[in-house]
């Protein structure tokens, strides 16, 4: 499935002929866990070396500059011993759940410490690159339905997909299983998978998908990588999407991260850029957000993140980094007076460089107003946040070899 080309919407090709395809892998990282962004490895937590294409683009980092230092926190391990856990969820009980995304395996784990196993039928995991057990999320009347939803890998189907799950009551196992989404792209190698899930207040799930490494896919609606998507908790494309398609939005190269706004209606995305210019973007129906590595069917990521030149009409993005790449993870709005002047600020877990970005977004949310940084260094690479009630954040690391931790992070009390 993942080997079909697909016919390009817009054409280029007089610009196709005079470039060379370059296929580095500069979005992958040599530490085991390939989706660290940019040249991998843990940064300095600083944010662009000069020399940034986009640099002076609206919504970039000033290259150069160190972000500040953020609130204080405190932070408890919730668990240990684990193998990047992609996801986490904590149910309306306390039970807090999280995957290993290579080995497929599901743990509850409950106030007390106790972890258990959830048994989960995921069939043959496709466990390379970037691929395998990925994003979770709970109904929003979990309390009642005990439904589940899931993004794995299958290598039984050769694609990644989405899945509703019944929890049992004790969280022993994860049964029904019903497909909401299949044939999204899977890599040969694993590569940009996305997979993170949203569910909205209103009970509709919004997607977001890594582009397969796959040139043509992000600018061809008739393939489900590279996109946003808006599905509702039966499958169908809600009514927001582009025909009678669950796509949402378009043009992206491998997003991470969705979040919703409180008190408001904007849904933000984060995604990794090549070398250059990750970024966080509104999230705005039927819109394409301009990234396009196609060059005749291969793919050649020496291209913008937002190509306003070959699509005038695509969005800018509310922030980038310019160079180099931070890698975003998950991402979480802060919603609580504890995090005073940070209260309602987007937080953005980062892979590559180690640390737990927050960004005060305008009104409009097309741009960012001021950053900070926490846990700068202190735990490795960050790949999701979850917020709990109170304030607090549960955040998962992602270094490897049995080495991850939950942790919990909250605003330091006095």
């Amino acid at each position: 499935m993942h080997r079909t080309e697909f016919p390009r919407p817009l054409s280029r090709l007089a610009a196709l002929v005079a470039v060379a395809v370059v296929v580095t892998l500069t979005g992958c990282s040599t530490t085991g866990d390939p989706d660290g962004g940019g040249s991998g490895g843990v940064g300095s937590g600083g944010v662009g070396s000069g020399g940034a294409p986009g640099a002076d683009r609206p919504g970039s980092q000033p290259p150069g500059r160190a972000l500040p230092a953020g609130p204080a926190v405190e932070v408890e391990t919730v668990a240990d011993g684990l193998t990047i856990p992609w996801d986490v969820v904590r149910d309306p009980e306390g039970v807090i759940v999280t995957g290993e995304r290579g080995s497929g395996t599901l743990y509850a784990i409950r106030g007390s410490g106790e972890r258990t196993v959830v048994d989960a039928d995921l069939g043959e995991l496709y466990d390379r690159g970037e691929s395998g057990l990925m994003g979770m999320a709970l109904a929003r009347d979990f309390a009642t339905s005990r439904e589940v939803y899931t993004c794995h890998s299958s290598a039984d189907a050769d694609d990644n997909r989405v899945t509703s799950w019944t929890a049992a009551e004790d969280w022993s196992a994860l049964e029904s299983p019903r497909v909401l989404v299949d044939g999204i792209l899977l890599a040969d190698r694993g590569l940009h998978s996305g997979c993170r899930i949203l569910v909205h207040p209103d009970g509709t799930l919004y997607i977001g998908t890594g582009d397969a490494f796959t040139g043509p896919a992000p600018q061809n609606l008739d393939a489900l990588s590279g996109k946003i998507l808006h599905i509702t908790r039966d499958g169908e494309p809600a009514d927001d999407t582009i025909g009678d398609s669950p796509v949402l939005t378009y043009g992206h190269r491998n997003v991470q991260g969705l979040a919703l706004r409180p008190d408001s209606d904007q849904i933000v995305a984060a995604e990794h850029g090549p070398d250059v210019d990750d970024e966080v973007n509104l999230v705005i129906p039927g819109s394409n957000y301009g990234w396009d590595p196609n060059a005749g069917g291969r793919y050649d990521q020496d291209v913008p993140m937002t190509d306003t030149r070959d699509f005038p009409d695509a969005v800018e993005a509310s922030w980038r980094s310019g160079d180099p790449t931070l890698a975003p993870g998950g991402i979480a709005f802060l919603d609580d007076p504890a995090w005073g002047e940070w209260d309602g600020a987007l937080a953005v877990a980062m892979l590559k460089t180690s640390q737990i970005v927050l960004m005060t977004l305008s009104e409009e949310g097309t741009s960012v107003t001021a950053t900070a940084a926490i846990l700068r260094g202190e735990h490795g690479r960050l790949r999701s946040i979850t917020p709990e009630p109170g304030g607090s954040l549960l955040v998962t690391t992602s270094n490897g070899g049995g080495t991850d931790k939950v942790l919990r992070v909250r605003p330091a009390a006095g």
